[in-house]
């Protein structure tokens, strides 16, 4: 377990570092925004061999408030249940958030991460998102495009 954990603190600081050092400002989401997004996971720790399996996945965030948004989405696996997703997003900084999100279906799970977005442009995001996945006992890395609705 302590090794999964020191994967998931390594891989979330990868990311951000990333992401991090090439980011501009820009002022995030209004309350009543929505964002809708798309992404696939780059890398996943339950995965033997290369193109073995894949996980992608569709999510609409709805921002109740500034740094608060609650989402639904779809994750489509190659090698396992599709799965429909509930969660939340908290931005505690700017472009950094966390998220905890629920995947109901065959095989549930909870899926507890970080990322950090990039913004392309004011409506367009790139993010960089780390998940541990509770149930399973898995991480995934995943990148994501974003397009801002106001």
């Amino acid at each position: 377990m302590r090794k999964i954990v020191t994967r998931a603190f390594l891989l979330s600081a990868m990311l951000l570092l990333l992401l991090g050092g090439i980011s501009r400002s820009h002022a995030q989401q209004a309350a009543g925004s929505f964002l809708i997004s798309s992404g696939l996971d780059l890398v996943r720790t339950d995965i033997q061999g290369i193109f073995q399996k894949a996980q992608l996945g569709a999510e609409v965030n709805y921002f109740h408030l500034h740094q608060l948004s609650f989402s639904g989405g779809f994750e489509y696996n190659t090698a396992g249940a599709n799965q429909i997703t509930g969660g939340l997003r908290f931005y505690p900084l700017e472009a950094a958030f966390i998220r905890a999100r629920a995947l109901v279906g065959n095989n549930a799970d909870l899926g507890l991460g970080a990322g950090y977005t990039y913004n392309i442009t004011y409506r367009m995001r790139l993010e960089g998102i780390a998940d541990y996945y509770v149930q399973n006992q898995t991480l995934g890395a995943r990148i994501t495009l974003a397009v801002l609705i106001k």
